[in-house]
């Protein structure tokens, strides 16, 4: 029953952002494709049956995502299909929800850029003056320039690091494929992030075993991975510098640092749960 109910909740949240013809596209391809969604138990091959150029309306921002263009260019790679960010970071809007922000965010640092769908919302619609993309995996900035080209935006408005973040120890041990935060504010002469997006597959425990670039952070949202081990050095962190935060499972309730999916944090009591 908990299944069915997330998944009624989430379209309820996709009817939200969709035009009402991909809408009805969504519920056709769901129809087709149920005995797999049964078999599984994931949305994959709804994903993929959505896998068409559309609009969808953030806050009632209109956002350009053209998906079958980003699944043509990500099949190289064999990447799943872009409609499962549009569920996750647009309906679900599992980085924002919690969260109270004024407009614009006027600096914001994308940690695990992947494909760009959050960089391109934090440009059209939390109209940030710039977005610093982290994501090693070069193949994603050509998905992204399409982003940008669909959605009008001004490539000046990004920088871009095709390296891991780390800390600045690991940064000083290997330059070539490692980038720090501090380094990424000297460089681009950004004396403070106003929203930080972390999601780096396990990398966020180094992240903040130096964490002294919280001090010049105002709110951050994160997937956790506990595939790195234990990560309470994250809460220790964020108390040191000052930062409210919760810690959310995948339905949205309250958890810990061990069992917790999403941490929202910030030190300008931007916290909306």
């Amino acid at each position: 029953m908990k299944k069915l109910e997330r998944l009624a909740k989430e379209y309820s949240q996709l009817a939200r952002i969709l035009k009402r013809s991909d809408f009805l596209a969504l519920l056709g391809a769901t129809a087709m494709n149920t005995p797999h969604v049964v078999k599984t138990g994931k949305l994959t091959s709804v994903d993929s049956a959505m896998s068409r150029n559309i609009t969808v309306y953030f806050n009632d921002v209109p956002v350009v995502l053209p998906l079958a263009d980003l699944d043509s260019v990500l099949q190289q790679i064999n990447d799943s299909p872009s409609f499962g960010n549009v569920r996750e970071i647009y309906a679900r809007n599992c980085y924002l929800h919690g969260l109270n922000l004024k407009v614009p965010q006027r600096a914001v640092l994308d940690l695990g850029a992947n494909r760009g769908m959050f960089s391109i919302l934090a440009l059209v619609a939390l109209q940030a003056d710039v977005v610093v993309r982290v994501e090693p995996t070069r193949l994603y900035e050509t998905a992204f320039d399409m982003l940008l080209k669909a959605n009008r935006c001004d490539p000046q408005r990004v920088a871009r690091y095709s390296r891991l973040v780390s800390s600045p120890s690991v940064e000083r041990r290997d330059r070539e494929r490692n980038v720090s935060i501090p380094t990424i504010a000297q460089e681009r002469k950004i004396s403070r992030f106003n929203f930080v997006k972390i999601d780096i597959e396990g990398g966020e425990k180094d992240l903040f075993s130096e964490p002294e670039w919280l001090a010049n952070v105002d709110t951050i949202a994160m997937e956790l991975h506990h595939s790195a081990g234990d990560l309470s050095c994250i809460p220790a962190a964020l108390t040191r510098y000052g930062f409210n935060f919760v810690i959310l499972d995948q339905a949205d309730q309250p958890a810990d640092i061990h069992t917790g999916m999403f941490l929202l944090a910030s030190s300008t009591n931007a916290l909306a749960v």
